[in-house]
């Protein structure tokens, strides 16, 4: 069994030569997503994504190559945070308008009134 945190000696033409293959089955499962690839070749593709995750894992953070596609960073930069101004400048989102047709939907009388028959009615029908 290897020891963990070996570089297992893999020379850099090897480790270029899996990185531009990783790089590949990248592409090949986001084209399965996008519907151009079957589902046999997008779990080709995962299986040599999972392969490289795990001899990554298996190397010390300090010698990690960077991610292919990736450029090295030489130390992580610190980025200044800021921070919110007192109530001075508080910005509240503005209450949304009701659209017209939802306005109309939700008021309590009809939109058009229904007539109704009266005895008294001229208009009522003789029932003699």
């Amino acid at each position: 069994m290897k020891k963990p945190g070996k570089d297992d000696g893999v020379s850099a033409a090897t480790a270029d030569m899996r990185d531009q293959e990783v790089l590949r089955a990248t592409r090949e499962l986001a084209a399965y997503f996008k519907g151009l690839r079957t589902e046999r070749e997008a779990r080709a593709a995962l299986k040599i994504i999972k392969a490289f995750v795990k001899q990554r894992e298996r190397s010390e953070t300090e010698r990690r190559r960077p991610l292919p596609g990736l450029e090295p960073v030489a130390a992580p930069q610190r980025v200044a945070v800021r921070t919110p101004r007192k109530n001075t400048d508080v910005h509240r989102r503005k209450p949304r308008k009701l659209r017209r047709h939802a306005a109309e939907r939700t008021a309590a009388e009809p939109a058009e009134p229904v007539p109704t028959l009266d005895a008294n009615d001229d208009r009522a029908p003789d029932t003699n």
